[in-house]
């Protein structure tokens, strides 16, 4: 028994040693360095077939065995996006320019490789603008923090049928109640464009007869109203662009007339002008003509705080500058004649603000340079600005926004563009707002007696 021991533990360790040897077959690099050739893999990005210009297709291709050599990869879209994906589809969601999309390969002796592409857009992407104030779909939703949406309704003789190359319906106006009566709510969406669309038919529907077989209450001799379409409860809205112009997109829904059988699942508008009270809206039908359709905000009986129920003029009370942290330790009153002489007014169709100077304003030294009547020393007087014809007002639950105005005293130059205020307190009698700038810039106003 002893031999056989002898013998065999010798003919083991020389079975192991043999077995852990690396053999002619087995090339596995871990551990190693290498030099990955460039001709070993590939990189491309091409525009996607049959989507918007800011959708691309990507795929890298690699020659070399991973497990072999262990190297590592990643896409970069040149958006700030990367992917560990060989292949699919990304959407830039960008301002136009260049971007370089690239490959890069990792080895485990710290060379990258790399293989680039640049991708050039002629236009910006809508929904980059999501929640720019002059974007679409800020128009359409008052901004992502407008939870509940904005409620628009149809423009009564904006809403109809023409020719195509036209603007607005020649041939025909629409003037149906079942549609005039509708409400549409644009939701935003709090991470992208597209969002949650409500459609309020109150029980009835205005329909071209293309459709009125879909319909037990159907007319097949004309446009119709059914009470039988109930609108869907998941329906949405994007916005889209395509050969340069701008398109809606209803997917369930439709803007209160729908054309033919498929815009009861999916609709596409193209957008042709759009503010903050009105979005007009051009539909091309399979006949070679157009439909036109204009929403329009609201009319609101109701009087405002702030434009009363038509418009509502406003004075300097008191303007004075403060400690941003507290507001009770006044640094400096605001007295000049310039300032005090000066009146606002707020017109609530449209939201315009019109601003009195009485042919000068008081500003900021910072401003002084802008004027040729200004001085760089103090704050001055200055009887070469003109107050804008069209400047517009806009009001959050904590702050107002002067577009093209101020509140006669312009602190910094991009105050002349647009302001923004805090409001510490308003009502029917009064309004103070605030201008933080490190210092607090008070302006408290009450109604024109």
């Amino acid at each position: 028994m002893k031999n056989i021991i002898r013998l065999t533990l010798p003919a083991l360790i020389a079975a192991f040693a043999f077995a852990c040897a690396p053999q002619e077959f087995d090339e596995y690099g871990l551990g190693t360095t290498f030099t990955y050739p460039d001709d070993q893999f590939t990189f491309n990005i091409t525009p996607a077939t049959g989507e918007s210009e800011f959708v691309y297709n990507f795929e890298a291709t690699f020659g070399i065995d991973p497990v072999k050599y262990p190297y590592t990869y990643e896409i970069y879209f040149g958006d700030g996006s990367i992917t560990k994906d060989k292949s699919g589809s990304h959407k830039y969601v960008v301002l136009a320019g260049d971007y370089t999309a690239k490959c890069l390969v990792y080895t485990p002796d710290g060379e990258i490789k790399s293989k680039e592409v640049v991708i050039t857009f002629a236009n910006d992407n809508p929904e980059y603008f999501q929640d720019d104030k002059t974007s679409i779909q800020f128009a359409l939703t008052g901004g992502k923090d407008n939870l509940n949406g904005k409620i628009w309704n149809m423009k009564e003789g904006a809403a109809g049928i023409g020719p195509a190359t036209q603007t607005w319906p020649e041939w025909w106006q629409i003037d149906a109640a079942a549609l005039f009566n509708d409400e549409f709510i644009f939701k935003p969406n709090s991470t992208k464009a597209n969002g949650d669309f409500v459609y309020n038919n109150n029980g009835d529907t205005f329909v071209n007869e293309a459709l009125a077989s879909l319909f037990a209450d159907g007319d097949p001799a004309g446009s119709f109203t059914t009470l039988l379409y109930t609108p869907a409860t998941d329906a949405s809205w994007e916005v889209i662009s395509k050969d340069g112009k701008n398109y809606l997109v209803l997917n369930k829904a439709f803007l209160g007339y729908p054309v033919i059988p498929g815009d009861l699942q999916k609709t596409e508008y193209e957008i042709t002008a759009y503010s903050e009270d009105e979005v007009a809206f051009k539909y091309y039908s399979p006949d070679g003509n157009a439909w036109f359709f204009t929403l329009a905000q609201p009319e609101d009986d109701e009087p405002h705080v702030l434009a009363g129920v038509e418009s509502k003029t406003w004075e300097i009370s008191a303007a004075y500058m403060s400690n941003p942290d507290n507001f009770g330790e006044r640094w400096w009153t605001m007295d000049s004649p310039a300032l005090l002489n000066d009146t606002f007014t707020f017109t609530k169709k449209g939201k315009g603000f019109t601003y009195h100077n009485d042919g000068d304003t008081f500003m900021n030294e910072e401003l002084g340079g802008l004027f040729p009547d200004g001085d760089l020393t103090g704050s001055f007087v200055t009887t070469a600005y003109t107050p804008a014809t069209d400047a517009k007002w806009s009001l959050s639950d904590t702050e107002l926004t002067l577009t093209k105005a101020f509140f006669g005293y312009a602190v910094k130059p991009s105050d002349l563009d647009e302001t923004t205020y805090t409001i510490v307190e308003i009502s029917d009698t009064k309004l103070h707002v605030v201008l933080n700038t490190g210092v607090a810039w008070h302006f408290e106003l009450v109604p024109v007696q």
